[in-house]
């Protein structure tokens, strides 16, 4: 996918907590999906091509300046703002999964 999109994968950056970069996508999609979408692209190509640190706040928001995010330094500065909200978001995919792997079995019933 990245070569197709002449990308070059790039992976030599620091992974860490993600619940900033979480919260801040809650927070652009409060502004649009349109602005949730561009900043997903955003971080994702910062992450993956740029090797930048997906928990850095200065990173979180200049790419949320970037694609028109209006508010997000001033929302980061508040550590509880969001953070609710990302944890229901995880409840609700989560299907009360609590480890890997993870097998559902249907049993169909004639």
């Amino acid at each position: 996918f990245f070569a197709l999109m002449v990308l070059e994968y790039n992976l030599s950056g620091l992974t860490g907590n993600t619940m900033d970069s979480h919260r801040i996508m809650v927070f652009a999609g409060h502004q649009g999906l349109d602005k949730q979408h561009a900043l997903a692209e955003e971080l994702f190509l910062g992450y993956f091509t740029r090797a930048k640190y997906i928990g850095d706040r200065e990173f979180l928001i200049k790419s949320a300046e970037k694609v028109g995010v209006q508010g997000a330094a001033e929302f980061l500065e508040d550590p509880d703002k969001g953070v609710q909200e990302v944890y229901a978001e995880l409840e609700k995919y989560s299907g009360n999964i609590t480890g890997v792997p993870y097998y559902v079995v249907h049993v169909l019933s004639h």
